[in-house]
C-alpha cells in the first residue's frame, strides 16, 4: 500500500476528502450525529467562547497553535498505527 493510498484513507476518515473520492469502504468518521462531529461542534462552541472571553474577533493564534498541534499529532498517531497494523497483519499471516 502507498503512502498515497494511507492519506486517502485518513482523508476519508476524517472527511475532509471530496464525497467522489472517498475510499470505497472507509466511513467518514465525521458524519453528522457521529461522535467525531459531535465533538468537533463542542470544541467549535468551547472555541468561540474562548475568543468572546478574550475578546478576539475572528480566531486566537495561539488557540489556532493548540488546535493545529494537536490535530497534526493524532493525523502521526494514526499514520503510525496503520503502519503497525500492516506491519503486525502481514506477520501474522
Amino acid at each position: 500500500m502507498t503512502n498515497e493510498q494511507i492519506e486517502d484513507i485518513y482523508a476519508t476518515l476524517t472527511g475532509t476528502m471530496r464525497k467522489e473520492f472517498r475510499v470505497p469502504g472507509v466511513e467518514n468518521l465525521f458524519e453528522d450525529g457521529s461522535e467525531c462531529m459531535n465533538c468537533y461542534v463542542d470544541m467549535l462552541a468551547a472555541y468561540e467562547r474562548l475568543c468572546d472571553r478574550l475578546g478576539v474577533i475572528d480566531e486566537d493564534k495561539d488557540v489556532e497553535v493548540i488546535i493545529h498541534s494537536l490535530m497534526s499529532i493524532e493525523h502521526n498517531v494514526s499514520m503510525k498505527m496503520f503502519e503497525y497494523g500492516m506491519k503486525f497483519a502481514l506477520e501474522n499471516g
